[in-house]
């Protein structure tokens, strides 16, 4: 099993629970995704924020 996939625990009634951290993913500024899909986001290790395109641009949100 990969390591990025979840590990889902039945709970009964068909209930499952996710078990894990979620992971996203993450680059520096030149090495964003090229052909990012409209909704992607990771987090930018070279400014520390998350970044989400939109479709026609980066936008960010600085983390403290």
């Amino acid at each position: 099993m990969a390591i990025s996939s979840p590990v889902l625990v039945e709970i009964g009634q068909g209930l499952s629970l996710m078990v894990g951290l979620p992971t996203i993913a993450s680059w520096n500024s030149q090495k964003r995704p090229q052909k990012a899909k409209r909704g992607t986001f990771g987090f930018n290790t070279q400014t520390k924020s998350l970044e989400y395109w939109d479709g026609s641009g980066w936008y960010t949100a600085k983390l403290s």
